[in-house]
């Protein structure tokens, strides 16, 4: 029968209800405490006597003694050993059925086995007892084996070895403020453990995991610490009910000036420049035209195509060339006229934005999706190397995107990742929570400024947070309960909270900055002075202008000598 019970993988049911009969005299502590039934919280063996031995009493002829009637749950005494095959009947009588019940928890916090109650056809049931009690209130100090991964604020603590899958000692964080709670309410005891590998665990081609999830898969832990909701993982472990969320970010440098090379051309966009450059070629044109039109009906004078055009370009540059042969007519008059209004609304703009862009630089656009993070050239990025659900989830992505930011990531540490985003040109995806409690206690001064920008697109919506459990666990709907009272109270976003206070807090008093903050250019009396760095385009501009005229100078000394020559 226990056979059986193993070949359908009984311990994956652990509310299953089962009851055993046999005789008194086997070994009944070593058939309730088979491994097929070590998930089962309600097992009950039924010891029927054989009323045909000489030496049985007949059940319906005899009464229950006071004894009998009065006993309370009877401990079992057998170990296994065949020390006693009567397994602790005394005090109940020969001919009546004994109920014995298997109990998780009640030997100092281990499973047990105990007589419950004992029947007879005269009597009934001696005590009336619940042959299947609720044993989930009390653990009565029993020692689970949790393993996790470090996660602050989520979950944090202390190894006590450097060796592999090392016990650990939790310090205050959420995990172990809520781990706190529920074992002082259940009673019970706990040892953590890293896993053997240091990961959170992603599934292999054999159907296995690694991380904290082989761990569990494996039956090596009885729960683990915070595990990220994965429908892949389900197969591997059971979960408890989510209790926060937390999405994965970009993490980049704050956004620094843009070249002052180019801001005299900043203040208007690129479309407008060539509407500008366009609008000032026609008008030169389409005054040569319209003189040229008066000219063939009244006779007046002439206007040359490259001075009509020079003088549109003087006017929109503010210096119109002085020249006394220019045409006086109102057709000229009216054309001017309406250039001119055009021209000082498009200077005024350009001068009052010209004036705030060199007042206050522009900065170059933050990064905050998958696709900016593609678009910008010189860039790289990575990830922790604890390969959890964030390598799982980019890996088996069917999004192009996605598939192309996953063939550059680069598996490093925090400290190197951060170390890398502060030199520039690299970015760090990781996790809300995660990263805000390291920016703040780590890379935020006095004056709570940070060198770092935190992109507002959020990726892998997966649901959130729960604690992992060995498949089969039969008290893990106990413990959700408990924890689902701490939900419902408030207390887990509190808590949260804080912690990233408390600790960025306590991180500023210790002055724990291993980072420089970028030299920021300061005003004086909230002024800003203009330097050859803000003016450095006007130069620049001027050069090329220098240069533009000698080219354009000796191609007209190249033509010249060209014509001398012909004319020779």
């Amino acid at each position: 029968m226990l056979r059986f019970l193993e070949d359908i993988n009984l311990y994956l049911k652990p509310e299953t209800f089962i009851v055993l009969l046999g005789k008194p005299e086997i070994d009944i502590a070593r058939i309730l405490n088979h491994t097929a039934l070590r998930n089962t919280a309600q097992a009950l063996y039924a010891a029927v006597p054989d009323y045909n031995h000489e030496n049985q009493r007949d059940p319906f002829s005899v009464k229950p003694t006071t004894t009998e009637l009065t006993s309370g749950l009877q401990p079992i005494n057998c170990s296994g050993n065949n020390e006693s095959k009567s397994c602790g009947m005394s005090g109940y009588s020969f001919g009546e059925i004994v109920f014995n019940w298997r109990c998780l928890y009640c030997t100092a916090g281990y499973a047990g086995v105990k007589v419950i109650d004992a029947w007879d056809l005269q009597q009934g049931f001696n005590k009336e007892a619940n042959l299947f009690p609720y044993q989930f209130r009390n653990f009565h100090g029993h020692k689970f084996h949790i393993v996790s991964m470090e996660w602050f604020p989520i979950l944090n603590f202390s190894r006590n070895t450097d060796e592999p899958a090392t016990t650990v000692t939790p310090t205050d964080s959420l995990d172990y403020r809520m781990l706190t709670a529920v074992s002082s309410i259940l009673n019970f005891t706990y040892e953590m453990r890293t896993p053997i590998d240091n990961q959170w665990g992603i599934s292999m081609k054999n159907g296995s995991w690694t991380g904290t999830v082989g761990t569990l898969q494996r039956h090596e832990a009885d729960f683990s610490m915070l595990l990220s909701w994965m429908a892949t993982r389900m197969d591997a472990v059971d979960y408890s009910r989510i209790y926060i969320s937390e999405s994965l970010l970009i993490v980049t440098l704050k956004p620094g000036p843009l070249p002052q090379i180019f801001s005299i051309f900043r203040p208007f966009p690129g479309e407008l420049w060539v509407a500008i450059v366009i609008a000032s070629s026609v008008a030169g044109v389409v005054l040569w035209l319209l003189q040229k039109l008066w000219n063939k009906i009244f006779k007046g004078k002439i206007l040359r195509l490259s001075t009509a055009m020079l003088y549109s370009w003087g006017i929109l540059l503010d210096d119109p060339p002085m020249n006394s042969s220019l045409p006086t007519n109102v057709t000229f008059q009216v054309i001017i006229g309406f250039w001119w209004v055009f021209c000082i609304l498009i200077t005024t703009a350009y001068r009052s934005s010209l004036i705030a862009y060199l007042s206050v630089p522009e900065k170059s656009s933050t990064i905050d999706t998958l696709e900016q993070l593609l678009g910008t050239s010189g860039f790289t990025w990575g990830m922790e190397e604890t390969y959890g659900i964030e390598w799982e989830w980019f890996k088996e992505s069917t999004i192009p995107t996605v598939q192309k930011v996953y063939e550059r990531i680069l598996p490093l540490t925090p400290e190197e990742q951060l170390a890398r985003v502060l030199k520039g040109h690299h970015a760090f995806l990781t996790w809300k929570y995660y990263i805000k409690a390291i920016i703040l206690s780590s890379y935020t001064d006095s004056r709570g400024y940070t060198p770092l920008h935190t992109g507002r697109a959020e990726y892998i919506n997966y649901g959130g947070y729960g604690w992992g459990f060995r498949k089969g666990a039969p008290f893990r709907r106990r413990i959700d309960e408990v924890k689902l009272r701490l939900i419902e109270s408030g207390l887990i976003q509190y808590w949260i909270d804080d912690l990233i206070l408390t600790s960025s807090i306590q991180a500023r008093k210790n002055n724990r900055k291993n980072w420089s903050l970028p030299k920021v250019e300061e005003g004086n009396g909230g002024r800003v002075v203009l330097s050859l760095l803000h003016l450095q385009g006007v130069f620049y501009l001027l050069a090329l202008g220098f240069i533009l005229a000698f080219l354009i100078l000796m191609m007209e000394i190249l033509t010249a000598n060209r014509k001398r020559k012909f004319h020779q």
